[in-house]
This record gives structure tokens, C-alpha cells and sequence, in this order.
């Protein structure tokens, strides 16, 4: 594989962070540089689980964040504290990208800070499509031109088909057309790299999901269950009201859709692409 940048793409559940994990290793193997960046991590590309501060913004949640520590159990230091805090966070054009799930707060309690850092993602119709273009348009040109600086090569998961099409189709309900058109230009920031996908494809929906919703269960009492979360966020996104989606079944019928438009987007966008057709529990 001569792609300097491979993208890792499927419907939630299908394996996504197994298969690009071993793609790593593999090429580790190889004796070449392989760098996976894996949904939510601080990303050089992507914005989804990355919130956009103002320098103010972030000052004021490491300030929050020191005050609850002095009333903490104290089980690593404050300086450790921000340090964790500081190697999820990247400084780009006067704001603080913010990879905030991935903080390894040492207790739970740090956890009730996250809600105003949440809302300045730009996701989720947050930001105007134009916004959420413009934004992601710049940083993919910008991170191509600094792969270029070096021979690594970069693993995406889930950073070019699932995170825009979830924004185009889930918030905005774009066209087929409109999603490809969106796709070919956001492809064309990175030809520098040979970009290729790697194409995780169920022989069942149903059955994904239903895996995934089993293995992903909140520990008792800490939480909503994934399957829960996702189904909110389907049925309360513009494409989930528009066709009256609920429950588990709403998200059958979104990953449906995710999936019928996966395939047309790789069959016109000229890539090169690895089909792995799952017939069972990810691998």
C-alpha cells in the first residue's frame, strides 16, 4: 500500500479501531512510521470530540479544573492535572482545539466541568455548514502540507466518510450529490498523500448494532448506555425528526442510510479503496 494517508471508515460497531489498529501494527511490522489517529483523539484533521476555545475560554476551564483539584482526593498533582489536560490540546490560529474526552481526569468528578466545553464543538450544527466546511477544509490542507515534512504514514479512523456525512446527512439532510461534492473537494486537500480508504462492510446492520449495543453497556448507575446516546442524537438531529426515527430502530434506519451512501461515495470519488466485508464479530 503506497498511501501516505488511510482512512478507516464503517458504520458504528463494524471495527473500525481494531482494523486500524492492525493496519498500524502491520505497518510497524514493516519497519515504517505509522501514526493512528483514533476518534476523539487530538486531531491534526478532525474536529468531532474537539472543542474550539478562545485562549480566555481555556484559561478559565484550567482555572475550574485547579479549583476542583484543591478539593480532590489529591491522587496525582495539580501539576500533573494540567499536564493531562495540556497533551489533549493543540493551539491553531488563535484558538485551543480541545480533544476533551480523551483528558485522563484522575476522578469522575472533573466530568462536570466537560458540559460548557462540549458546546464549543463544532459539530452537531453548532457551526453553520459553511463554518464546519471552511474549518475542516483548512486544517486537512494544513496537515497535508506538513505530512509532507516526513515519511510517516497517517491512519484516520472514522475522520473523512462517518464524521461528514453524520454533520451533511444527520444535521443538514444534503444530497447525495451535495455529500459527494463536499467529499471530492475535502479528498482533493490531501491527493499529495495518495489517500486510500479501508472500508469495514457489514452483511448486517441489525446485527452490528445490536453486537456493539451489547459490548458497549455503562457500568450500573454511571451513565446512559451508548445505544441510548446514539439513538438520542438520531432522533434529535434534522434528518432523525424529518423521518420520525426512535429508539433502535432509528438507528437501524440512519446506518442504513450511512451505509447505502458510503458505497455510492466510494464508487465516484476516485480513491483508491480495500473492501472488508464483516460477516461477523469485528476482527
Amino acid at each position: 500500500m503506497n498511501s501516505r494517508l488511510i482512512l478507516v471508515e464503517g458504520i458504528p460497531g463494524a471495527g473500525k479501531t481494531i482494523t486500524a489498529r492492525k493496519i498500524k501494527e502491520k505497518l510497524i511490522d514493516e519497519g515504517k512510521e505509522a501514526i493512528l489517529y483514533e476518534e476523539g483523539m487530538s486531531h491534526p484533521a478532525d474536529m468531532a470530540w474537539n472543542a474550539c476555545l478562545k485562549e480566555d475560554e481555556y484559561n478559565d476551564f484550567i482555572k475550574k479544573c485547579s479549583e476542583m483539584w484543591e478539593g480532590s482526593k489529591k491522587s496525582i498533582s495539580k501539576e500533573e492535572l494540567i499536564s493531562r489536560i495540556q497533551r489533549q490540546t493543540r493551539i491553531e490560529d488563535n484558538n485551543v482545539i480541545l480533544a476533551y474526552t480523551k483528558i485522563d481526569f484522575p476522578e469522575d468528578c472533573y466530568w462536570s466541568l466537560i458540559g460548557d466545553v462540549a458546546s464549543k464543538e463544532i459539530c452537531d450544527g453548532r457551526k453553520s455548514l459553511d463554518e464546519f466546511r471552511d474549518i475542516h477544509l483548512r486544517r486537512w490542507s494544513k496537515f497535508a502540507e506538513q505530512a509532507l515534512l516526513n515519511d510517516n504514514i497517517y491512519i484516520f479512523e472514522c475522520a473523512f466518510l462517518q464524521n461528514h456525512i453524520f454533520e451533511l446527512l444527520g444535521v443538514y439532510e444534503k444530497s447525495d450529490e451535495e455529500i459527494y461534492l463536499y467529499l471530492k473537494i475535502l479528498l482533493e486537500t490531501v491527493k499529495s498523500l495518495s489517500p486510500s480508504i479501508v472500508y469495514i462492510e457489514p452483511s448486517s446492520v441489525e446485527d452490528i448494532i445490536i453486537q456493539a449495543a451489547n459490548e458497549r453497556k455503562s457500568p450500573e448507575g454511571s451513565g446512559p448506555d451508548w445505544i441510548d446516546e446514539v439513538a438520542n442524537w438520531v432522533s434529535n438531529m434534522n434528518f432523525g425528526k424529518s423521518h420520525n426515527l426512535k429508539g433502535i430502530e432509528g438507528v437501524f434506519y440512519f446506518c442504513k442510510e450511512r451505509l447505502r451512501i458510503d458505497k455510492l461515495m466510494i464508487e465516484k470519488l476516485n480513491v483508491s479503496v480495500t473492501i472488508i466485508i464483516l460477516l461477523g464479530t469485528p476482527i
